[in-house]
């Protein structure tokens, strides 16, 4: 038994051995080294060679604490690779670099940017607490929490005991509560309470103090509430607020969009709609096709797919096909496979790729490979190629070995076809990479 362990060890040892070589790392003369070059190596495996390689000398800045070299390399990686798989990382690094020399309103411009066009980041929750300490730098008031008092979450019990037993006075004490001089943590308690106990009779007050509330806590509270009443009646007051030119993570602009969204009537649908296609900010438009995306109905996929044919942005559009991945619609399977093969756009082509392997559908691996063979243009053979990769399973990975194998394919696409496959324990894949060391 020991001695098959550590004959496993050694091929192992040899694999990765093999892989930074072939990744032009070379192999450091420290076991330590080594395992830190393998370590940026595996981190950075996305995109281009080229761009992997600019990661990863970013990460090293990062590592070394250069912050001011940091947020250069990074604001040009930026930049320059405009469609790598690694964007999302290196705006987050961008940010954390200038977080550290004090430059907030650069790190919160990138943060910004990183929450709004990558929602289904994996650094999306590193983002939202680096934006926490940037924003508090900035203005401590903006995100202070008020802490409740004791005679606060007493009133808060009371509250909540009452508006569960009796609907009728929950209206009426929460209505008491908000006119009185209680404290803010008390009467953002009293709206959602509201919204959730106060039926019908409590949506004139709550859309009186969504238009009209000075306080922007107490606004975004009331607002919230409205998308928990399941009204028809507020969702012309919603789209109101949706349209806004403003728009922050945390803002009113920002609440009304996730109050349509949680709306089950099917109005909130074409409502969604408009703050997208007539909105005046471009990020809210662009919140507002996520939020969409995520509900269901086949009247969604129907409204994702009008707005890819009726909006010219660019932006709006990439994020709609963003959208349609995660809907197991067969319609949608068809705009995305329409969109790969078709579009005159090279970045619309790309997000449709990404977005194949996003619906979980084996059956969606067969159009990819198709893809691959019949695409010409470089780069988006590569795109495929990361999108075959997303798919654990026997067919994917032989496609991916054949690629590896063909030596009528460029280097650079094999070596990053290996990568791929370095990501899988599959004892195939190991014996094959054990082979292409050799």
């Amino acid at each position: 038994m020991i001695y098959l362990k550590t004959r496993t060890a050694a091929r192992a040892s040899k694999v990765l051995a093999g892989l930074l070589l072939v990744a032009g790392l070379g192999l450091a003369p420290a076991a330590a080294q080594s395992g830190e070059l393998l370590n940026r190596f595996v981190q950075s495996s996305g995109g281009t060679d080229a761009a992997a390689r600019a990661f990863q000398q970013g990460r090293v800045l990062i590592d070394e604490r250069k912050w001011g070299a940091a947020a250069t390399h990074f604001g040009r990686f930026v930049a320059e690779n405009p469609s790598d798989r690694n964007l999302d990382a290196a705006l987050y690094w961008l940010a954390y670099a200038h977080e550290k020399q004090n430059n907030l309103r650069e790190a919160d411009q990138s943060l910004d940017r990183l929450i709004s066009e990558f929602p289904r980041s994996t650094w999306l929750n590193d983002a939202r607490a680096l934006k926490i300490r940037v924003r508090s730098r900035l203005d401590p008031q903006a995100v202070a929490t008020p802490k409740p008092t004791d005679d606060d979450l007493i009133q808060i019990a009371a509250m909540q005991a009452l508006c569960q037993g009796d609907r009728a006075r929950c209206g009426q004490v929460a209505g008491e509560v908000l006119g009185s001089n209680r404290s803010l943590v008390v009467k953002e308690s009293a709206l959602k309470l509201l919204g959730r106990h106060g039926g019908t009779e409590a949506v004139p007050a709550l859309i009186r103090l969504a238009r009209s509330e000075q306080n922007e806590r107490l606004k975004m509270s009331a607002i919230s509430a409205l998308g928990q009443t399941n009204d028809d009646r507020v969702i012309e007051v919603l789209r109101e607020i949706a349209m806004s030119a403003t728009f922050d993570d945390e803002s009113p602009t920002d609440s009304a969009i996730h109050a349509l969204a949680s709306l089950e009537s099917p109005r909130a649908v074409p409502a969604l709609v408009d703050v997208i296609t007539n909105g005046r900010n471009t990020a809210a438009r662009q919140h507002a096709v996520d939020l969409l995306g995520r509900r269901r109905g086949d009247d969604v996929t129907d409204a994702l797919l009008r707005v890819y044919d009726s909006v010219p942005d660019a932006t709006i559009r990439a994020r709609t096909v963003s959208a349609l991945g995660h809907r197991k619609d067969a319609r949608a399977m068809a705009r995305l496979v329409e969109v790969a093969r078709t579009a005159p756009e090279a970045e619309l082509r790309k997000q449709a790729i990404r977005a194949l392997p996003n619906r979980g559908q084996e059956s969606d691996l067969d159009v990819l490979i198709s893809l691959y063979d019949s695409e010409r243009t470089p780069e988006l053979k590569t795109y495929i190629l990361d999108a075959i990769g997303r798919y654990n399973n026997r067919r994917a990975h032989q496609k991916l070995m054949q690629v590896a194998r063909d030596t009528r394919e460029p280097v650079e696409r094999r070596t990053r076809v290996i990568q791929i496959l370095s990501r899988s324990k599959d004892p195939e894949i190991l014996k094959f990479l054990e082979e292409m060391v050799r």
